[in-house]
């Protein structure tokens, strides 16, 4: 997993599975008998939930619609790209925006910036998705 993170962070960013590149992923960077063994030490499947939590790269959707990482060094030139160099608010404010992303960006407010949420518990403090 560290030599993961070192990896990502050398390169900026890697998908977590198969896609148009070859061998740029996750998945074939590492031996398949190791996905889904629940192995947290060496099942890459696992890391990407470990890998969040450190904080050292960021994993989310990124690559049209899946999943991957970017690092820190990265992230802020995936978020403009995404934004086509709108910041949150001027999205909002021209239409751009849609009413459950206004409510995720609400709950990252400034007197709850340092919260940290999964996904589905975002979703559901946010009024959408199971339960909400």
């Amino acid at each position: 997993m560290d030599e993961t993170i070192e990896y990502i962070n050398k390169v900026g960013f890697l998908p977590l599975f198969k896609n148009d590149i070859p061998g740029f992923s996750l998945e074939d960077r590492t031996v398949p008998e190791l996905w889904w063994s629940e192995d947290p030490a060496r099942d890459p499947w696992e890391w990407r939930e470990i890998i969040a939590r450190r904080g050292d790269v960021a994993y989310g959707k990124f690559f049209d619609k899946k999943a991957g990482f970017i690092s820190r060094e990265w992230l802020p030139y995936f978020l403009n790209f995404r934004r086509d160099g709108y910041d949150f608010d001027a999205l909002w404010e021209d239409g751009k925006a849609s009413y459950k992303q206004k409510r995720i960006m609400d709950l990252y407010a400034e007197e709850l910036q340092d919260r940290e949420y999964y996904s589905n518990e975002l979703k559901q403090t946010a009024g959408f998705g199971k339960d909400g």
